[in-house]
């Protein structure tokens, strides 16, 4: 029996995370998607962020998800889960936190 392994992209996103850099963002995310496999996004150098960088972040799980791959965010930081408590978007960030 064989047993495939599962590789998993990781990518960082660093510096900014707001309506200004969206388009940026979106196409490296595409890329990383484009791949094919799982992704894990780590967040710990990213910042500041606003609701179209959550809503990139967002659109980046649901693409994954039209192609059966898992995204997960590492290392979120609070001015990015705070952005999603505003905006009523703390139960989905939990759901795809490490």
């Amino acid at each position: 029996m064989a047993v495939e392994e599962t590789v998993v992209k990781s990518l960082s996103l660093t510096g900014p995370i707001t309506l200004y850099e969206v388009s940026a963002v979106c196409e490296t995310l595409r890329m990383a998607l484009s791949e094919g496999k799982p992704l894990r996004i780590n967040l710990s150098d990213s910042g500041p962020w606003d609701l179209a960088g959550l809503q990139v972040l967002i659109s980046c799980v649901q693409s994954a998800r039209n192609r059966e791959l898992e995204v997960r965010l590492a290392e979120v930081p609070e001015i990015c889960a705070q952005v999603a408590e505003r905006s009523g978007l703390s139960s989905w960030l939990l759901s795809v936190r490490e």
